[in-house]
């Protein structure tokens, strides 16, 4: 019954994700007329007021609805300025091995640093994850 009585809500978050993501697009490939050549030079100056404010709009709808956001949209915004981030625009992506030499490769973690604010979002890559107790 839950599923069925939150199922506008997901699409609204869906669709508050799609709606984000484009716009923030858009003013990366959009030249801007009004802004000075030396302002073009960092990500940090554009305008990404409206894709906050529907980032934060999408956080608030879950938050209200008691609804679960997919991992890999929760994954797309900043958790500190609700900015989109996007590879090379908006975020900066490394994928780092803090083991010495590098020598264990399930220690790689990748790093997703916004551009905006500077926060970073760690995420192990390849790493297998530990078996429930229950199927030890």
């Amino acid at each position: 019954a839950k599923n069925t009585r939150a199922r506008h809500l997901q699409a609204r978050v869906l669709f508050l994700d799609k709606a984000a993501k484009l716009l923030a697009e858009q003013q990366f490939s959009a030249p801007n007329e009004s802004s000075s050549s030396k302002d073009d030079a960092s990500p940090k100056h554009y305008n990404t007021g409206l894709p906050v404010v529907l980032a934060s709009h999408l956080h608030t709808v879950a938050k209200r609805g008691q609804i679960r956001v997919d991992a890999n949209v929760k994954r797309g915004f900043c958790k500190t300025c609700a900015t989109p981030l996007l590879e090379g625009k908006t975020s900066a992506t490394r994928v780092e091995n803090a083991s010495k030499q590098s020598k264990k490769p399930w220690a790689d973690v990748e790093t997703i640093t916004c551009l905006r604010c500077g926060t970073k979002k760690r995420f192990p890559v390849k790493a297998q994850r530990q078996k429930k107790k229950s199927q030890r």
